[in-house]
């Protein structure tokens, strides 16, 4: 047999097998690859067949072993990394204090293309190695501006700009060989100097997202066992533990126990799995798309009508119907628009109900919305992603009247069960139809799987798979501090809101709207909307509240959200000061003070 030698290597010890006479031969030869293939030929009846050689180097098998066991790690190492990354864990979660001077948020602030910052605030500390500052709407972290995005985004209390600058800050480059693990951590900390800081009690904007010690432990477990949680035959505990999480949340809505659902990426997510159902079942030929009709209401979260275009609905008609006086979806417009397009030939198949919008925190009337989409054979989806688990809370339970009757809930564990970001629920009354949707048709390399018709996998109930095993994240807390714990915490929120509204319904010159979840609104009337955004920059102006602005119906308000776990009676009670010598700095003319709501 002739090989072939294209090496410049030492000559190496090579195994090789001949498949042909599956002869095992040991050989010296010299190959630039640890695989070379030869061939000889054999003229038998002028037919030429070809055998190949498989020169295989085991050598180079053993260097290649002994760099890939760098994976394994040994149980000191894994202590080791574990008591160094929880030691940057602790330092951040420090500064998660309205008495910490770095403040809610120390984004990077300097407008690109300037060279100069605004202004800071009152506070200028050393933080890490580098130097963070935090005002009212300019902070800077590390030596130089660290900007997020290709363009400027907007960020901050009062549209903050960020933008990519001449010297952002990079993270640790991806690099042939690896570092150490305190490089690795030293340069990963520095996240918390450049991010809104979601768990501090002064974040009141947005709907702030919240993470507890168990469920980080929950995602690190996850991690570490690493169970293909989407199918019984992969890991029956595993499934059974997201089969658990989403049966108790669909008793807390009152569902039966034929629903499905699943755990998924976020409320947006959840709601897209929804409305594959609903267009499955109501819409299911493509042709109709065209002339099916989405209805929302103007405070509709805009996640639901991004759906459309993922579900290649992009053609299909969304109405957006106002709101009465309380924000709620107007059942009589909603009537009308129906009426109307079902006369011009339109199909009426969706209608979307919030409980707890996330401007102002209003509930639609779902039982009289339920009314009408029975009428018209439409399909009801409820988005409680902000305030569904406020129905733990029995001064809220009357608030998600009707939920039952829908045929779809989102909900988000990340919001209202603080877990991590990531972390949605969606439900379907009847489980079925869900299935239907998604039902995996397996492929030939899993034929040997075993399977049960009777299992319900959670691949089948999901367009995910290979998603990341969610339940621990979820149901370590709940196991851990159970469920009275988080009930009494989302009733403190419900409690300071109260609290909140009361305290600036007496204030002179602040117009207040009554809350009905965990959501105030407030500002100045009769002054113009830069009056009231100076307002919003004098509150902020020292970097330890984040609160925005929102406009409903027209007018501009300045938005509170209480709904950080950390956030308690002493935090707000500090907000309200900062509210009130915000207005006296602002030198007023004397006006009896009025509310609204």
């Amino acid at each position: 047999m002739d090989v072939t030698n294209f090496s410049s290597q030492p000559h190496w010890r090579h195994c090789y097998r001949n498949i042909c006479t599956d002869n095992f031969v040991e050989r010296k030869h010299s190959f630039p690859s640890p695989f070379t293939t030869s061939f000889k030929t054999h003229s038998r009846t002028k037919k030429i067949t070809m055998s190949s050689e498989v020169v295989f180097n085991l050598e180079y098998l053993t260097r290649l072993e002994e760099s890939a066991r760098t994976l394994e790690s040994t149980p000191q190492q894994r202590s080791e990394m574990m008591f160094k990354a929880q030691r940057e864990v602790d330092a951040y979660l420090e500064q998660l204090s309205l008495d910490h001077p770095t403040g809610w948020v120390i984004p990077p602030k300097e407008t690109q293309g300037q060279d100069k910052l605004v202004q800071p605030g009152q506070y200028q500390v050393q933080s890490g190695p580098d130097r963070a500052q935090s005002g009212p709407d300019r902070v800077q972290s590390g030596p130089d501006q660290v900007q997020s995005g290709p363009d400027q985004v907007q960020s901050g209390p009062d549209q903050v700009q960020s933008g990519r600058g001449p010297h952002e800050t990079e993270p640790l480059p991806i690099q042939e060989n690896g570092v150490s693990i305190d490089e690795v951590l030293r340069d990963f900390s520095r996240i918390g100097n450049e991010m809104e800081r979601e768990g501090h009690p002064g974040h009141m904007a947005y709907v702030p997202g919240n993470s507890t010690a168990p469920a980080a432990i929950g995602d690190f477990l996850a991690a570490s066992f690493n169970p293909y949680s989407l199918n019984v035959a992969s890991c029956r505990r595993a499934v059974k533990m997201q089969q658990m999480i989403v049966q108790w949340v669909g008793r807390l809505f009152g569902y039966p126990s034929a629903c499905a659902g699943n755990l998924t990426s976020g409320g947006t997510v959840a709601t897209m799995v929804a409305m594959t159902t609903a267009r499955d079942h109501k819409v299911p030929r493509s042709k109709d798309y065209s002339r099916s009709v989405l209805y929302l209401s103007e405070l509709t979260h805009d996640g639901v009508a991004k759906c459309l275009s993922t579900l290649g609905m992009r053609e299909a008609v969304v109405r957006k119907v106002p709101v009465d006086d309380k924000y709620r979806m107007d059942v009589n417009i909603l009537r009308k628009f129906i009426e109307n397009d079902v006369q011009n030939n339109l199909l009426p198949f969706l209608v979307v109900a919030t409980t707890g919008t996330t401007d102002v925190g209003s509930v639609d009337p779902v039982p009289a919305i339920r009314a009408v989409a029975t009428q018209y054979n439409m399909w009801l989806h409820v988005d409680a992603c902000y305030g569904g688990f406020f129905v733990l809370c029995n001064s809220a339970k009357h608030l998600f009247e009707g939920v039952e009757t829908a045929d779809s809930i989102a909900v988000d564990p990340h919001k209202g069960l603080y877990a991590p970001f990531g972390t949605g629920l969606v439900l379907v009354r009847n489980g079925t139809l869900l299935r239907n949707s998604n039902t995996r048709q397996h492929g030939n390399y899993m034929q040997d799987q075993l399977t049960n018709p009777e299992d319900w996998n959670p691949e089948d109930l999901t367009f995910e798979q290979s998603a990341h095993f969610r339940a621990p994240r979820v149901l370590l807390p709940l196991q851990l501090y159970g469920v009275a714990t988080f009930r009494d915490a989302l009733q403190e929120k419900l409690e300071l809101a109260k609290y909140l509204y009361l305290r600036l319904k007496g204030q002179a010159h602040i117009q207040v709207v009554e809350p009905v979840l965990s959501t105030v609104l407030f500002r100045i009337p009769g002054v113009s909307d830069n009056t009231n955004r100076a307002l919003l920059r004098e509150i902020t102006t020292d970097g330890r509240f984040f609160i925005t602005t929102t406009t409903v119906k027209g007018v501009l308000y300045l938005r509170v959200i209480i709904f950080c776990y950390r956030t308690h009676r002493q935090d707000v009670d500090v907000f309200i000061n900062k509210v009130k010598d915000a207005v006296v700095k602002m030198e007023l003319p004397e006006v009896e003070f009025c509310h609204a709501g």
